[in-house]
């Protein structure tokens, strides 16, 4: 017969153990790129464009597959001006960007910047991952920034799987 003491401890032994499982499989990319994201925001907002150098240097906002860009936003013109995995995409026209599956990323990305909040998540969008070469769903958290009289879009996002 199980006495209450002894309930009682097993109970605490399996609560110690199980403890441990909590917060495990808990995502921390969402909260760790809309951070990225927001700092590198403050900076832009400081400093305009002398904050790109180092946003595209890598290091804080640009770690291994993870990276804030800058898209400039002149009314229906958007040109990315901050591209850390590939400075040769830099200046070119974005105003059309497009997913693999015809969706339009620039309507989204501004809208998010352009509601009230000025910031926010996308949905989810069809990219080719260039760590596989497969076309996978990605997410990206983006900001508004005004500086001057100048419209920034930030943003950074991460792969779903």
């Amino acid at each position: 017969m199980i006495t209450l003491k002894k309930y009682i401890s097993i109970l605490l032994i399996l609560i110690f153990l199980f403890s441990g499982c909590i917060g495990q499989g808990t995502d921390s990319r969402p909260e760790k790129v809309s951070t990225l994201v927001r700092e590198a925001s403050v900076l832009v907002q400081e400093k305009g464009e002398e904050a790109f150098p180092q946003i595209r240097e890598k290091g804080k906002f640009y770690t291994g597959d993870t990276y804030v860009f800058v898209w400039k936003v002149e009314g229906d013109n958007v040109t990315r001006v901050v591209f850390p995995p590939d400075l040769a995409q830099e200046g070119t026209d974005v105003s059309d960007f497009k997913d693999d599956n015809n969706v339009s990323i620039t309507n989204m990305f501004v809208t998010i910047a352009n509601s009230e909040k000025g910031e926010g998540w996308s949905g989810e969008y069809l990219r080719t991952n260039p760590a596989d070469n497969k076309i996978e769903k990605k997410v990206t958290y983006i900001k508004k920034v005004v500086y001057n009289d100048t419209t920034y879009v930030l943003g950074a996002g991460y792969y779903i799987n």
